[in-house]
């Protein structure tokens, strides 16, 4: 009975033991699985931060992969008369040192329809802000015939538009208005009247007299160019529009050429935006090229932006086209100002009359007004006043034996600047 005792009490003390080391083992594992669970968080953060910063990394490089260039030179637009009815463009752009106005005279003159040539036969032009002034001799023939004259109107309409002019003047050599051109006096600024116009087409050389390729409007080309509300298309729907034709003839055709995709184009600000990807395998012509930049350029300045930029999505090229910026001429003019004061301020200076100029100012004035000898008549400065001589015209009187004496002719006074010379009471 006591060995049954004992091997029970054994017995026991296994079973607690086994159960403890089953505890234990559980409260390990459980330890263990916690600390797994924590690496395991950690490991995933990790990971997820390190995307992240790969996209950033990603869209960083993305951002700086594209190339941007502004392209140089200034435009100049010429016209030419398309069967002598319709205005056709001919758009290049020029390395030579030009302002607006200097670019602006030369498109005038390089398109006048004018039998006279009037564009290059004016006394002056100048381009002042948004309005342009031309001056003629009025003693010069400036008749024109009928369709001579609507020719010259629509090419200072059409031309002076694409310039950012929106009036002009016309003026006598003196810079006085009522000047008669055209068979009407011209009292008033005349303001800038352009043909309502959306998009623009390439012609061949075929149809140009330059034998280049010139550009035809929509307008002119009758393509759409208003939307089902009435209104001009605005540029994203102009562009759009421009990627077809309507006609069969091969007259004309689209500048944006097979394979080249317009993704989206837009006004933000004073800048015209077109961006654009290219097929693959598409491989454009140097002319296709440049017709396409130029017709979006045309097409751009209907908008009167100061730029255009071409997006190019394939090669991620980004291409500026100064169009309408102001800032260079406004500060030549400052220049062209600041010269001419100085040389104003030098030329007074240097060419204010003496008393020899006013009194041969004088002697010549009684020569052509008065009857007598010259050789007989002398002059003399009498005074000088604020800004003028007064000069004495006198001859002596009496024989060589008597007594001289001083008859005056007249007093007059001359212009110590201009040399202008008046007769004077005194």
């Amino acid at each position: 009975m006591k060995k049954v005792g004992v091997v029970f009490g054994l017995l026991l003390m296994t079973l607690a033991v086994a159960a403890c080391n089953t505890t234990n083992e559980t409260s390990s594992q459980g330890e263990t699985g916690t600390t797994d669970d924590k690496q395991g968080s950690a490991s995933d953060d990790d990971a997820v931060k390190n995307d992240d910063e790969s996209n950033d990394s990603d869209n960083e490089a993305e951002e700086q992969e594209y190339t941007e260039e502004e392209v140089t030179g200034d435009f100049l637009i010429y016209g030419e008369w398309l069967e002598g009815t319709d205005l056709v463009l001919y758009f290049t752009r020029t390395t030579d040192e030009m302002t607006r106005e200097e670019r602006f005279h030369q498109s005038l003159m390089e398109s006048d329809p004018s039998q006279r040539e009037l564009f290059s036969d004016t006394t002056k032009f100048e381009v002042d802000g948004k309005a342009a002034n031309l001056y003629f001799d009025e003693n010069d023939d400036l008749s024109m015939a009928s369709t001579e004259s609507s020719q010259f109107w629509e090419v200072l309409n059409e031309i002076g538009f694409r310039y950012g002019i929106e009036e002009f003047n016309l003026f006598n050599q003196d810079g006085e208005r009522g000047l008669a051109l055209a068979e009407n006096h011209w009292e008033e600024p005349v303001k800038i009247e352009e043909e309502p116009n959306r998009g623009y087409y390439v012609m061949s050389p075929e149809e140009s007299e330059r034998g280049e390729y010139t550009y035809i409007s929509g307008a002119v080309a009758e393509e759409e160019i208003y939307a089902d509300d009435g209104e001009l298309f605005d540029f994203g729907q102009t562009v759009e529009a421009m990627t077809t034709v309507k006609t069969d003839e091969d007259t004309y055709h689209s500048g944006i050429y097979d394979g080249l995709e317009i993704e989206e184009a837009m006004i933000d600000g004073n800048q015209a935006i077109v961006k654009y990807h290219i097929d693959d395998g598409v491989e454009a012509s140097q002319q296709e090229r440049e017709d396409f930049e130029q017709v979006l350029q045309l097409a751009a300045l209907d908008f009167q932006v100061e730029a255009l930029q071409l997006v190019n999505e394939t090669d991620q090229v980004i291409s500026t086209y100064p169009l309408l910026d102001e800032t260079d001429d406004n500060n030549n003019t400052v220049a062209d100002n600041d010269s001419q004061s100085e040389d104003q301020s030098g030329k007074k200076e240097q060419e204010e009359l003496t008393e020899e100029d006013a009194t041969g100012i004088a002697f010549d004035y009684v020569d052509e007004h008065e009857d007598y000898d010259r050789e007989d008549v002398k002059a003399m400065v009498d005074r000088d006043e604020d800004g003028k001589f007064i000069v004495r015209i006198f001859v002596y009187s009496g024989g060589e034996d008597d007594t001289q004496m001083m008859n005056t002719i007249g007093w007059y006074q001359v212009d110590k600047e201009t040399g202008e010379i008046t007769e004077r009471d005194l």
